[in-house]
């Protein structure tokens, strides 16, 4: 589709791409109320770091166990449509998660998610054109349920081409002399993707609302899934339940490969 082949020009090149009113507003709403409740649910915080449902106290693991609504996101196009794009049609489900970011909040480090994938880019004084684009292996997709019109609203920031340097940022508020911060201005139903080797930050929440985003992480094959705890984490029956054969492999029902 030409319109997904330049969305992912575009994200090769900068290292994220943003999708303009994905979300119906009635979708938007149902998510941000299931976010909120499920904040409020006093078993939610009494659940104990061995079901790891809160972390930080405004990030919300795992909400595809949580409502049918957030597992179906993870299907929901142009998104996944894109996501398999760029990390090809056996992709899956790396994480789920929601922030609630209330006032004074922020995740305001520069930073990178997971591992430095390519370091030896740091040495290129220019990459070779017949290496472009560089493979993403992992991404995330942003599903923007709150209007973030200005910096006071703590939107997303991020440094275009910084996926490219093979370098992490510095993990404090401040960006090295010749990086730039470029601000996600976006309203309720945008989405972003994000390469998780692209430097970026939530920047803090200075307005009077809480604002709210889901995030899909989607990964190649080989990324390893993070559903907590792990080693003995089992897939709710209800999450299965009606899944499509997409949503399967997404959630982690692969075919066999060269390791098993």
């Amino acid at each position: 589709m030409p319109e997904i082949d330049a969305a992912a020009a575009r994200f090769h090149e900068d290292g994220y791409v943003i999708l303009r009113s994905v979300v119906a507003r009635d979708l938007v709403r149902q998510l941000r109320d299931l976010i909120e409740h499920r904040y409020r649910d006093p078993a939610t915080h009494a659940a104990g770091p061995g079901l790891d449902l809160v972390r930080g106290g405004v990030s919300l693991m795992r909400m595809f166990e949580y409502h049918q609504a957030f597992r179906d996101m993870m299907t929901l196009s142009p998104i996944i449509d894109l996501a398999e794009a760029l990390l090809g049609p056996d992709c899956h489900v790396v994480a789920q998660n929601a922030l609630r970011t209330p006032t004074g909040k922020g995740i305001v480090n520069w930073h990178i998610d997971g591992e430095l994938f390519n370091p030896l880019l740091a040495h290129l004084r220019h990459i070779p054109k017949d290496a472009l684009p560089v493979p993403c292996f992992s991404l995330n997709a942003m599903v923007l349920l709150s209007d973030t019109p200005t910096e006071e609203y703590g939107p997303t920031q991020v440094v275009a081409g910084s996926h490219l340097s093979g370098r992490t940022p510095p993990r404090n508020q401040t960006l090295p002399d010749g990086a730039r911060a470029t601000t996600l201005f976006a309203r309720a139903g945008d989405v972003y993707l994000v390469n998780n080797q692209t430097w970026h930050r939530g920047a803090q929440n200075r307005s009077s609302h809480t604002r709210y985003l889901l995030t899909t992480t989607y990964g190649r094959r080989f990324i390893s899934q993070r559903f907590y705890p792990f080693l003995n984490y089992r897939m709710p029956e209800h999450v299965l339940n009606g899944a499509s054969e997409r949503l399967l492999r997404l959630l982690g029902q692969h075919d066999k490969g060269p390791f098993g």
